[in-house]
């Protein structure tokens, strides 16, 4: 009877030292380690989430934020083509591209393409969906405004570059820095306005960005 009991103490201290060697080396715990590695990539804030989400955010704007307008200018109709593209991404930076074509019938056409340079973590939450309040005339049905303010005291910087047309061929002309306080996209259906709206929001609280203040807490 004393051996048995002798060997039960004996069996529970070897496992409480085994425990509390294990507690104390990281090395010995790789099950547990891969396991949190996994719980990060799947957490909102995690590599894999924010590739996800930058990337559903791209397919709801490519193609999409297309729209058409019909303007006067000195007495001319003039037809504006303008269209933004997500061209690069890397991780929260987005690199977009907007290329803005006006055609008459006086003039050859004019082409201005700007390009922003975004953060997603210095944007908030959350994106307004808005009718364009403008006194051209859309083409296609109204036009929506997708737009998120940057952070107080953010901003973004954008590029812009008006390429000169002759006889049918495109010349690069001068380049203009600038700095805008929102990231924008224009729509002409409101089904992909909102779409597009809600992939900001998902894109944008993945990489940490925060909601707007409220009016109160504006510096």
């Amino acid at each position: 009877m004393r051996s048995v009991l002798l060997a039960a103490v004996l069996s529970g201290a070897c496992l409480l030292a085994a425990q509390e060697l294990v507690s104390q080396n990281p090395s010995l715990q790789p099950v547990r380690q891969e396991k949190r590695h996994a719980d990060h990539e799947d957490s909102p804030t995690g590599k894999k989430s924010i590739g996800e989400r930058t990337a559903r955010l791209k397919r709801s704007v490519n193609g999409r934020a297309v729209v058409r307008n019909q303007c006067q200018s000195q007495g001319h109709e003039v037809q504006i083509e303008e269209g933004t593209e997500i061209t690069e991404m890397h991780g929260c930076n987005l690199v977009l591209r907007t290329r803005k074509v006006s055609t008459s019938e006086k003039d050859e056409p004019k082409e201005v393409v700007f390009t922003l340079y975004a953060n997603l973590a210095e944007l908030t939450t959350p994106t307004s969906v808005q009718p364009l309040i403008s006194p051209c005339k859309p083409v296609d049905g109204r036009i929506l405004k997708v737009m998120s303010r940057t952070e107080p005291g953010k901003t973004l910087r954008s590029m812009r570059r008006l390429n000169v047309q002759n006889r049918g061929q495109s010349f690069p002309g001068t380049e203009e820095q600038s700095i805008r306080r929102d990231l924008s996209f224009f729509f002409s259906d409101a089904a992909a306005a909102n779409k597009a709206a809600r992939a900001l929001d998902r894109a944008i609280e993945a990489c940490g960005g925060k909601e707007w203040p409220d009016e109160d807490d504006l510096p």
